[in-house]
């Protein structure tokens, strides 16, 4: 079973090794990674244009038979757009997404330690003027209910990660949930991807510690 591993940890400086780590921990558990380096931007990614790393990310999507995804928040509060993308590409083709977040807390919670509490209104509203939703979820409600879709709770630290894109003690946990729902047959969407089921609140989110 081949899984596409997306995160933003492509962009570290030591984003082979990284992958090549996480290529390890799939095989160790029965999987095949395919890290977004792998293929044919492995041979010059400085070189590649931006239209040509996108079609070959697509294709190695296509090519999965599942997405890992790290959806630790990235230069902000939310996930890495990129890999948010990924999710929303993967649930479009009606393939299982399992997810973990190396950094605590509600989406609402980071949103009011980073921009801070309106001084009137009612509680949603921030600082900025703008209001945060409250569906109790990890981060976006959109992400949130593409996930909920494959069966799969969002493997949620505790408290943050010290190297929260390096560290793989989550993504390995995500890998040992897969393992288990396609040894128990539950691997699978939920009926079709373009007619999910009502959305509920505050559902899907497994909280571990880091």
């Amino acid at each position: 079973m081949n899984l596409y591993l997306a995160g933003p940890e492509v962009f570290l400086d030591d984003a082979r090794e990284i992958g090549r780590r996480k290529v390890e921990l799939c095989a160790r558990h029965g999987f095949t990674g395919l890290f977004p380096l792998d293929g044919d931007i492995a041979l010059d990614p400085a070189g590649m244009s931006a239209a040509a790393i996108f079609a070959a990310n697509l294709d190695l999507m296509r090519s999965a038979d599942a997405l890992v995804a790290n959806l630790t928040p990235f230069r902000g509060i939310s996930a890495d757009p990129g890999t948010a993308f990924e999710v929303g590409f993967a649930f479009a083709l009606g393939k299982p997404v399992a997810a973990y977040t190396n950094v605590p807390l509600e989406l609402k919670h980071r949103a009011r330690d980073a921009i801070g509490q309106a001084a009137d209104g009612p509680e949603s509203l921030l600082a900025d003027g703008l209001h945060v939703e409250d569906f109790g979820h990890f981060d976006n409600l959109m992400l949130a209910e593409a996930l909920h879709a494959s069966h799969l709770p969002v493997i949620q630290a505790r408290t943050p990660a010290a190297d929260p894109f390096r560290d793989l003690t989550l993504f390995e946990a995500a890998l040992t949930q897969l393992a288990e729902a396609r040894a128990g047959g539950r691997l699978g969407m939920r009926g079709s991807p373009s007619l999910p089921e009502p959305a509920g609140q505050a559902r899907g989110e497994e909280t571990l510690h880091g």
